[in-house]
């Protein structure tokens, strides 16, 4: 992003991809441009699956994993309160770098995270009826569902609970203190 770390000018009809982090975002409209956000620690699939370095033992510099639940909570209109100013964010995109991916693991870094991100980007992460944050909990038997016809189909996602979760879900959900 070289118009926040150089101050690089360019034409207001330039779109900037916000990949830094998520305050990138907002930056990049107080400035004037269109956005579409990719932000690292959010939408990038090909992190928390080591280093691609040989010679270096360790994590990469993208990690942790970003579950499904990463893709889904993160609204990129945060802390852009201005209508005007939401209007410049085009939208998102989730990145799969080939570093550390190929043909043999696209399937599965890529679904059905994706998918969730999709969900968010089409209709918001904010209930219309409830004027609340979708919750996750209520989400994830329709992702499990639809990664189930994405493998019927040949693609081979990734799973986003154990199979005990899935047939008991009450029993693998988190203890809420009272």
């Amino acid at each position: 992003e070289a118009v926040l770390n150089f101050n690089l000018t360019a034409k207001n009809t330039t779109v900037i991809q916000a990949w830094t982090n998520e305050e990138s975002v907002s930056k990049i409209v107080d400035k004037g441009y269109r956005v579409v956000a990719s932000p690292w620690n959010r939408y990038y699939l090909d992190c928390g699956h080591g280093s691609w370095l040989s010679n270096f033992e360790g994590n990469s510099w993208c990690d942790p994993y970003k579950g499904w639940q990463q893709m889904y909570s993160y609204n990129p209109l945060t802390n852009i309160t201005d209508p005007e100013k939401q209007k410049l964010v085009l939208g998102g995109e989730v990145a799969l770098w080939s570093a550390q991916s190929d043909e043999t693991t696209v399937d599965r870094y890529l679904w059905p995270r994706a998918s969730a991100f999709a969900e968010i980007m089409w209709s918001g992460n904010i209930d219309p009826v409830t004027n609340a944050t979708r919750d996750a909990a209520k989400v994830a038997p329709r992702l499990t569902e639809h990664r189930f016809r994405m493998v019927a189909r040949g693609i081979m996602a990734e799973p986003i609970a154990p199979l005990w979760c899935v047939r008991h879900p009450e029993s693998c959900m988190r203890a809420v203190a009272p």
